[in-house]
């Protein structure tokens, strides 16, 4: 088999190659049917993260419709290891389902790798650090980053800006994987020099501030007199406590003076924070 990546045409193009019965499976016009028993989880899985919710939607498909696309897996032993459609697995085991469809492949590491990525960044299916993270598994294969681009279909920048969040320090990796920041948000702490990565990370959790407004971020320097960026945390409530009666966001500034700031996205929203606040709008 040759080791240049065929993931240029798709999955389909990949699918569509002969495949070689297993012992104990049921040949279909290239799709077999394997016990589930027999069928091990993917040793190169990038997506590390399966929605409850989410499968236990597509175990009711299942019960309902059966499993529409087969599995691919690769021999492994006795077993059969999965390379693409562990979400199908997983619910087909809460489906209670006995016999799976495959299609067998005889992959090695790496094309197993870089079809289980491809996979999942089809779907859509990848959290940001789980795309750097599948990225640097196939540097860790041997590719450089040309090749992973040309591997997956992506920019090299695409590739190269993914596999920059992984330089994050533990607290923003953290907050990124947990949702707590974006990418967006992880791009702007890395513009920051490194003495001030930390720093930023909690102006953007404490504050809810945007990617726009991240990106906007400066540090005094630690000479001058120190500047409050913060409001005090009796006005943090009062910001909290005017957003859940208004339904929009709201910021105060300032201490004994100061200014409070309503936002609004449409001209229906503001009718709506007027119409709270007993005001209309002049035409």
């Amino acid at each position: 088999m040759s080791k240049k990546s065929s993931l240029g045409r798709g999955l389909d193009a990949l699918l569509a190659r002969p495949v070689a019965e297993a012992a104990g499976t049921v040949s279909s016009g290239g799709v077999q049917t394997l016990d589930i028993s027999r069928i091990v989880q993917a040793a190169y899985q990038p997506r590390q993260v399966f929605d409850p919710g989410s499968l236990a939607e597509l175990a009711q498909s299942i019960r309902e419709q059966g499993v529409l696309q087969p599995l691919l897996v690769r021999p492994r032993g006795e077993s059969f290891e999965i390379v693409a459609g562990e979400r199908r697995w997983r619910a087909s085991q809460l489906a209670g389902l006995s016999e799976l469809p495959v299609i067998i492949r005889d992959l090695g590491d790496r094309e197993a790798l870089e079809i289980a990525i491809v996979e999942n960044l089809q779907r859509e299916d990848l959290g940001p650090l789980e795309e750097a993270r599948a990225y640097q598994a196939l540097l860790d294969h041997g590719l450089n980053q040309e090749r992973v681009a040309q591997a997956v279909g992506k920019g090299r920048s695409t590739v190269s800006n993914a596999l920059r969040l992984l330089t994050l320090g533990e607290g923003a990796l953290r907050a990124l994987d947990g949702g707590q920041i974006s990418a967006g948000h992880a791009r702007a702490i890395l513009a920051q020099p490194d003495a001030d990565r930390a720093w930023a990370l909690e102006q953007i959790t404490s504050r809810g501030l945007n990617v726009r407004e991240a990106e906007a971020l400066r540090r005094e320097s630690r000479t001058a007199a120190p500047i409050k960026v913060n409001p005090p945390r009796t006005y943090r409530q009062l910001e909290l406590d005017l957003s859940r009666r208004t339904g929009t966001r709201v910021r105060i500034t300032g201490e004994d003076k100061g200014k409070i700031e309503l936002n609004y996205s449409s001209r229906e929203e503001l009718d709506r924070v007027l119409g709270l606040l007993g005001l209309e709008a002049g035409e």
